[in-house]
């Protein structure tokens, strides 16, 4: 019987008019089912299917085989598949607005906030006077004008700028003078009100980006147009938006609080249903259509954020001009740089715009934004307005580019990947960390202090106090009042005890008492001098290792700079730059960039139009190469590098064969399944989370074998294959357990916590808490290794024989030796990404990808080892230009 298919969406997309006449052409041929097609085609049952689905113009290949495979006119459909693959003319803008705002022209592509505009229709309806807030990139312009403005019918849109006397009077003069409207509004804010009934009957009136009567108007002209504005309600609707951060400033006027009594709106961030109709209703009305996986790339990036939207809008408009025929595809999107590039474009232009006042100013502004990581990763921070010292001009220009969202008493990035993209900002964050750690313990010290009315008890001494001193150009008033009441503390404390010291003086049974003060003095004096020394040798070899991770491009000067900055103080940082920069030295090329490192094979990604795909490497060898469709990946590989599962679409699945590498082999595909979590270490056993319930099954399988118990979170398969690791939640617990195939339970693990798990051989468990980032590793219940500060979305790895587990995060690498029983070893490296490691206890040696440039990095794990190895050759550093005041000191023994 042939198969069942989806329907389509519609046919309202060159593409899906395309798929649907192709299922005609089937229908016409009988309907022969898609396994019979697949022999007369010579293609899968599902790459068929696909063809078929209206998601992506297929390939021509697949277009001729299946046009073949029907009986239908090759040559016919072959013209008509170039017709619409070629590079479609622009017929005019595309259909997105890049960062300005929608207008009411815009209507017609305007999509995602009917629900919003609505309930703003129905308020404006009751209420002669409406406030309209959010945050700065929330959306308020397009919904006031695209959306309330083009479905109420009679409307004038404007904005007060610095004289909001004369933008009303050029917006309502009509056939008359502009200038003596001008003069007549300007004598009496009551003629607006007369201006506004001789307009329209029905006329509604948006002041839009109210806050410029904050920033640009003068006294005289923002109670003008308050008083106008609220005495005119009812002579026409009144519609003020109004930035979220100036909220307060709307309550300073009695007129203002009045009139917004029960007549507010607040826009927030979109959903993501909403920022699905928002990007792919627009490109409909014009013929195109999104892939899926570019439509879920965007709502991962865009649903639930603030500011985000014009970012968005504007990175597709570059992604339009990239299409290819009707379809806007991922590739295009992420040629074009994302929302995560252009925020780093942005960023760079608004920041050379700036005086060099300026730009010290924002620099600081931005510094302040951020908690800089200490083995962790940075994360954005929320600021109240006090705390920075910066004019408000200042932080307009950062919110109108989009940089920064202004609530109403804070500020924020606007977008977390500031911290990645932008590499300004990352290189102030890693020349400065250590002094911006200080700043924040600082900054959260003075915060106690105030809330607990100012108590001694709460200020700083001794090394605190001294190293809260060197921040002091950094220094908000708040906290230069709590520096300065240490100081003062700190004097009162010396005074006191410089007159118990002109006591004892006076005493001369004392004297004994008061040789050994002298002699604590100046022992104290000698270890504070040290001390000082050794805190500017940590500062120079931080500052040392950081340009050294910076210049990892030139692997041997850094790897001079970062033994140099070692000699001077060994700190973590001058230890992972030293071991980086030789690893860095040392790398084997392979390919583009890297997508996964089992433990026999490499493999690579390969960067190709529209093919996604992976190359095998053994020994240094290219071998074969795995193709999956346009947007899928690599999604899982066997431990012994033997099975791999791909993945196209959700719930779409294709499993490989690579027993030769030279020759990779597609083995099976499955439909509509879950998202399988594991797969053994022979690549037998496959396991899912379905319904609450832990599910395993064999390649080949056409059915799921269910395991007993519900509530089920996590499921991945022992490596031997006897077995399923499932955490499952239990109350407010979460439970670890290992499930046999042959009916035996066993409980491992149980924590208040959030877990994930991953099995390596000899049935050795490594158990991830996802909320406090502490790592576990077990054997049975015995507790073999810990580590702490690793992220949840690390991905956690055994070595081969189970002896030692590498997790990888980004930037960052941990490495606990569980046989060795060495303490966890954690590497980071500011401005890169890697993508797997495995340890290899023979050499001592990490295996580490970088994802940008295709190498295998060798991470050597002891210090003393890579010295002698640099020792053998020459090694010098420019020593004054980076270690200033330091005696020069020998890099070789």
């Amino acid at each position: 019987m042939p198969r069942l298919e989806r329907p389509l969406a519609g046919e309202n997309t060159p593409v899906q008019r395309f798929a649907a006449d192709l299922r005609r052409l089937r229908r016409v041929a009988g309907l022969p089912s898609y396994r019979e097609l697949a022999r007369l085609a010579n293609y899968s049952p599902a790459a068929l299917s696909e063809a078929v689905a209206g998601r992506r113009l297929p390939s021509l290949a697949l277009t001729r085989a299946f046009v073949r495979a029907c009986g239908g006119d090759v040559e016919q459909w072959t013209g008509r598949w170039r017709e619409l693959a070629v590079e479609a003319p622009d017929h005019g803008d595309a259909p997105y607005v890049g960062l300005a705002a929608y207008q009411v022209g815009d209507a017609e592509r305007f999509f995602g906030r009917e629900t919003d505009v609505g309930r703003l229709l129905e308020l404006v309806r009751e209420r002669p006077f409406v406030g309209v807030f959010g945050a700065s990139g929330a959306g308020k312009s397009s919904l006031l004008r695209a959306g309330l403005a083009a479905r109420w019918g009679e409307h004038v849109v404007v904005t007060p700028g610095p004289d909001p006397v004369t933008e009303l009077a050029v917006a309502l003069a009509g056939d008359r003078s502009a200038v003596d409207v001008r003069a007549e509004l300007a004598a009496d804010p009551g003629h607006l009100r007369v201006l506004l009934r001789q307009a329209g009957d029905d006329l509604l009136l948006v002041v839009d980006q109210f806050e410029e009567v904050f920033t640009l108007c003068g006294e005289a002209d923002r109670r003008w147009l308050v008083r106008a504005l609220t005495h005119s309600a009812g002579a026409a609707r009144v519609v003020i938006g109004v930035r979220a951060d100036f909220y307060g400033h709307c309550g300073r006027h009695p007129e203002l609080l009045d009139a917004l009594h029960r007549s507010q709106s607040l826009v927030g961030p979109m959903s993501a249903e909403q920022v699905r109709r928002a990007f792919v209703e627009p490109a409909a009305l014009r013929g195109v259509s999104l892939e899926n996986s570019l439509v879920a790339r965007l709502v991962a990036d865009v649903a639930g954020g603030a500011g985000a939207l014009p970012l968005a809008s504007h990175v597709l408009v570059e992604t339009w001009r990239r299409r290819r025929g009707a379809v806007l595809t991922l590739a295009a999107y992420q040629d074009a740089g994302g929302v995560e590039h252009a925020l780093a474009r942005t960023a760079d232009q608004v920041y050379k715009a700036l005086s060099e006042h300026e730009q010290q100013a924002a620099r600081e502004v931005f510094q302040r934004l951020v908690v800089p990581g200490d083995g962790t990763e940075d994360t954005r921070r929320r600021v109240t307005r006090a705390e920075l010292d910066a004019d408000d001009a200042l932080l307009d220009r950062l919110a109108a580019a989009r940089l920064v969202v202004l609530g109403r008493d804070t500020v924020e990035l606007t977008h977390e990947a500031l911290l990645r993209a932008w590499p300004r900002l990352v290189s102030w964050l890693d020349e400065d960390r250590e002094a911006l750690l200080a700043h924040r313990r600082l900054t959260a010290a003075t915060e106690a202090w105030l809330a607990h009315d100012r108590d001694p008890d709460a200020l700083y001494r001794g090394v605190h106090l001294d190293q809260a001193r060197r921040l002091a150009a950094r220094l908000n008033a708040a906290e230069r009042e709590f520096v300065d009441a240490g100081m003062a503390a700190e004097r009162d404390r010396e005074a006191l005890r410089r007159r118990g010291v002109r006591r004892l003086r006076r005493l001369v049974a004392c004297m004994a008492v008061l040789v050994v003060l002298l002699a604590a003095s100046a022992t104290y004096a000698v270890t504070a001098q040290r001390a000082a020394t050794n805190e500017r040798n940590q500062a120079l070899s931080s500052r040392a290792a950081d340009t050294a991770l910076r210049e990892l491009d030139h692997p041997r000067e850094a790897a001079a700079l970062a033994l140099a900055a070692y000699r001077v103080a060994p700190t973590t940082r001058a230890r992972d730059a030293l071991l980086l920069a030789r690893a860095a030295g040392t790398a084997t090329t392979l390919g583009d960039g890297y997508a996964r490192l089992p433990r026999s094979v490499v493999l690579t990604t390969e960067s190709e139009p529209g093919v996604t795909a992976y190359r095998l490497w053994v020994d240094r060898r290219k071998a074969g190469r795995i193709d999956v469709p346009p947007g899928g990946f690599l999604y899982l590989i066997s431990a012994d590098g033997r099975t791999a599962l791909t993945t196209g679409r959700p719930g779409d699945f294709e499993l490989w064969d690579l027993a030769d590498p030279d020759a990779p082999r597609r083995t099976a595909a499955m439909t509509n399944w879950p998202m399988p979590l594991g797969i053994d270490a022979t690549g037998t056993l496959l396991t899912a989370v379905e319904d609450g319930t832990a599910v395993h099954w064999r390649p080949g399988d056409t059915t799921r074998t269910r395991l007993p118990g519900d509530d089920v979170e996590n499921a991945v398969p022992l490596q031997d294959g006897t077995g399923v690791v499932v955490v499952r939640r239990d109350g407010d617990r979460r439970e670890v357990e290992v499930r046999f195939l042959d009916g035996r339970i066993t409980p491992v693990l149980s924590r208040k916590a959030r877990l994930a798990a991953a099995t390596g051989p000899r049935g050795r468990i490594a158990v991830s808490e996802l909320d406090g980032g502490r790592l576990t590793v077990l054997d049975g219940t015995k507790v073999l290794a810990e580590a702490d500060g690793v992220p949840a979305e690390a991905l956690v790895e055994f070595s081969g024989d189970g002896g030692s587990v590498t997790a990888v995060r980004r930037d960052s690498l941990w490495l606990l030796d569980v046989d060795g029983g060495g303490a966890p070893m954690s590497l980071r490296a500011p401005g890169m990404e890697f993508t797997d490691a495995l340890y290899e206890r023979g050499s001592g040696e990490l295996l580490v990808m970088p994802a940008r440039d295709g190498a295998v990095w060798r991470v050597a794990t002891g210090v003393d080892a890579v010295v002698r190895e640099m020792c053998a050759g020459h090694v010098d550093v420019d020593w004054p230009a980076h270690f200033p005041g330091v005696p020069r000191r020998a890099l070789c023994p």
